[in-house]
């Protein structure tokens, strides 16, 4: 797959993994059904977003809307899941969920840089790594239910 066809899927694969980073913080934890729609809710906001910011097709576009799309994954899904407290039944699925979306976070902010330094080559490294998070993700929200967070 060339670059354009790596640097296209990369937003949409790429943050949506960042979604399913719950299992921390206080109050009650919810039930399961609770907790995978709040999921979803924060996945279809981040779709959504990301929507109408648009899909880089080169290195370029990455390094001009890649600060935007990260900016929306932070207030769709960062800044907010963290307040969501999984059910003991799936707290190590959501544990290894914000372990993913911490590394999710760290590549994409990673690819932004190497975007604007014109680094092709660790632009392809990163893209690589941000689909091997994504499958593992996937795979763990699609365990979950949160169908609106894994991959289609």
């Amino acid at each position: 797959m060339g670059l354009r066809g790596r640097v296209l899927g990369l937003t949409v694969t790429g943050t949506l993994l960042a979604v399913l980073s719950a299992g921390c913080g206080g109050g009650d934890a919810l039930s399961k059904k609770q907790y995978v729609s709040q999921l979803n809710a924060m996945c279809e906001d981040f779709s959504a977003r990301e929507k109408k910011i648009g899909e880089p097709q080169t290195v370029r576009d990455l390094a001009e809307i890649g600060p935007r799309v990260l900016d929306a994954f932070e207030q769709a899904i960062a800044d907010k899941v963290r307040n969501l407290k999984a059910p003991d039944e799936v707290a190590d699925q959501a544990d290894r969920l914000v372990e993913l979306a911490d590394e999710q976070r760290d590549v994409l902010a990673d690819l932004v840089d190497a975007a604007k330094a014109k680094d092709v080559a660790k632009v392809n490294e990163l893209v690589s790594k941000n689909e091997t998070l994504n499958e593992e993700a996937n795979s763990l929200t699609r365990k979950l239910g949160a169908q609106a967070c894994a991959e289609k």
